[in-house]
């Protein structure tokens, strides 16, 4: 098996891979002990999305391959352009809370049941790029800080608010739903500008 890295045929494979997936997690490691991290890869030019590389590669033995492509980057580049395209979004997070709250409180509440269900999965992307980049910045959310709380502990608070919001809809309990909603997940929509500047504040000065 050929492996390309970063359009370059020089790179050594270290030890004896047992599947696909096994050498791009070894070649994962090479990288992050420079500073970089995965940006694509291919196998006998097919390209294979992040999300599906366990699934594809655990199975395929590497004799079963010729080529294996792989592209990377400076992680805190990366990282940089992820915060940054949540940052542009999240401002309207709080108005989409407190907007949703109106609509339960008002006469026709049967119109925010498909707005909330888009809200819901709108804050658990942002939370899935929240956790790639303290992944990829090696962050400890547990000491990582903000307001005098952990991180972790936050998240735990806005999954414990977003399940009860979620409960409330399914029971038909708009007024908890409304109140959740304004005093409880508005504000919480806020603390994610926040935490998105305290992420961006633990990128490495000196990479990139």
């Amino acid at each position: 098996m050929d492996v390309i890295l970063d359009g370059a045929s020089n790179y050594d494979l270290q030890g004896e891979p047992e599947n696909a997936f096994s050498a791009v997690a070894a070649v994962s490691e090479f990288l992050r002990q420079d500073g970089r991290s995965i940006l694509s890869v291919k196998v006998d030019g097919e390209e294979v999305l992040p999300e599906a590389l366990a699934e594809r590669l655990t199975d395929l033995p590497v004799s079963k391959i010729q080529r294996l492509e792989i592209g990377s980057a400076q992680t805190a580049t990366l990282v940089e352009e992820c915060l940054q395209g949540l940052g542009e979004n999240l401002p309207e997070l709080p108005a989409i809370c407190r907007g949703l709250a109106q609509v339960f409180q008002g006469e026709t509440p049967e119109e925010g049941y498909e707005p909330f269900v888009d809200l819901a999965g709108l804050w658990g992307h942002i939370k899935s790029r929240e956790a790639m980049v303290t992944n990829a910045l090696e962050l400890d959310t547990d000491t990582l800080m903000l307001e005098g709380k952990s991180v972790s502990a936050l998240h735990k608070e806005l999954n414990q608010f977003l399940e009860e919001a979620g409960q409330a809809l399914k029971d038909g309990d708009i007024i908890l739903l409304g109140d959740l909603l304004e005093y409880e997940l508005a504000p919480r929509a806020e603390q994610e500008i926040q935490l998105v500047a305290l992420l961006q504040a633990q990128i490495p000065a000196n990479s990139g």
